[in-house]
């Protein structure tokens, strides 16, 4: 038997989190593991708040100025690559958005940039789906979602604005 510990790495969340309808962002709270007299540790089971509340948004509602308007023409990897041709190669290189979607994106980033967490909710699937950083066991809920495409895009925005 050794003394050293051996227990799963902790969950690291994103500013920007992608996430399905039942998931929720926590933290377990950070302390170190002692080992007991007969070998056992004994961690805390218990979870805190985040520094900051995150804020929520449900991406692929109707009303939702960034839903992904393609799943209603084909299927859904085929969705999600048009959705990521339309932002950047339309939306951003023509500069072709629509005000309230603009508007949108304009809050996020202002969120981002105060320190908020933001967690973008797709009703596409109930959880993350496969994810390997975090070791979810194989599901049939998909990998990939345009709350993705919606991340990269945000934080792009945040840097490009930045640097100007």
């Amino acid at each position: 038997m050794t003394n050293k510990l051996d227990v799963h790495t902790k969950k690291h969340w994103e500013r920007i989190e992608v996430l399905g309808l039942l998931d929720t962002r926590n933290s377990l709270e950070e302390t170190t593991l002692e080992k007991s007299s007969d070998g056992h540790t004994k961690p805390k089971r218990y979870s805190n708040g985040l520094d900051k509340t995150s804020k929520k948004y449900y991406i692929n509602r109707k009303d939702s100025p960034v839903r992904n308007i393609c799943e209603d023409f084909t299927t859904r990897e085929e969705a999600i690559k048009m959705f990521d041709k339309l932002l950047w190669d339309s939306w951003h290189a023509c500069n072709a958005m629509e005000e309230n979607t603009r508007v949108w994106f304009a809050s996020r980033i202002k969120e981002y940039k105060e320190g908020h967490n933001i967690d973008l909710i797709c009703d596409c699937r109930r959880f993350r789906g496969n994810d390997a950083k975090i070791g979810l066991p194989t599901s049939n809920h998909p990998m990939d979602c345009h709350g993705y495409t919606l991340k990269k895009y945000i934080e792009f925005l945040a840097e490009e604005k930045d640097s100007l």
